[in-house]
């Protein structure tokens, strides 16, 4: 089906082309397109894996003034700075909700839940600021408790989003232009595995050793 076919742009390589489609357009498209971030932006990502710090990236594009990203894993933490995070935060941490007040200067404006944990969602949502966005992306528990007080009260929004809301023919290219203009670093996500070697991909996945393992044929 030709609809499912999209054209890259010339001289970029397979193995930063390939997460575009998924990881990449979902959390940058989530910031991007659904959350249209911008300058007076602070945004919380929950979750600093290869969607969470697409977040990120798309966060440092869109020139939000803040942007924490929140993960149990010290590397993760510090890649997401190294890629546009001003702040982060260990997610394990007992001063959580104060840390991200002192980041965001108050609350975040916008956040992007990766995870799709009941706690971390409502956590996420008592750290908005009046009228904020939370945007779900993970995909996980089916059902989660909500504040609904907390949501009515602050005239808060959660909004699910498929693929960062995005129209793939135009934004994938766009991306991987991104990509070869250093503006979007997927490198730095990305760890390429022999074909024959999808077990060692998964399991270092799974451990947290490699964000975005890609194989390659």
């Amino acid at each position: 089906n030709t609809s499912n076919v999209v054209v890259l742009p010339d001289g970029i390589d397979a193995p930063l082309a390939a997460p575009l489609a998924c990881s990449v357009q979902t959390g940058a498209g989530a910031v991007l397109h659904t959350l249209a971030a911008g300058p007076d932006d602070a945004l919380v990502v929950w979750g600093a894996g290869a969607v969470g710090l697409s977040a990120v990236m798309g966060a440092r594009i869109a020139g939000c003034r803040t942007i924490v990203a929140v993960d149990p894993i010290a590397e993760r933490r510090s890649l997401a700075m190294e890629l546009g995070a001003t702040g982060s935060v260990d997610s394990a941490s007992g001063t959580l909700p104060a840390e991200i007040m002192e980041l965001t200067g108050g609350g975040a404006t916008l956040a992007v839940d990766t995870t799709a944990r009941g706690d971390v969602i409502g956590t996420a949502l008592s750290l908005l600021r009046k009228c904020g966005t939370l945007a779900l992306v993970g995909l996980g528990a089916l059902t989660a408790e909500l504040p609904v007080g907390l949501i009515l009260a602050n005239g808060l929004r959660v909004q699910g989003v498929i693929e960062g809301d995005s129209e793939p023919h135009t934004f994938i290219p766009r991306l991987a232009e991104l990509v070869l203009q250093g503006e979007l670093p997927v490198d730095k996500l990305v760890r390429t595995y022999q074909f024959g070697s999808f077990a060692d991909a998964w399991t270092d996945a799974k451990a947290g050793f490699a964000v975005k393992p890609v194989l390659v044929v």
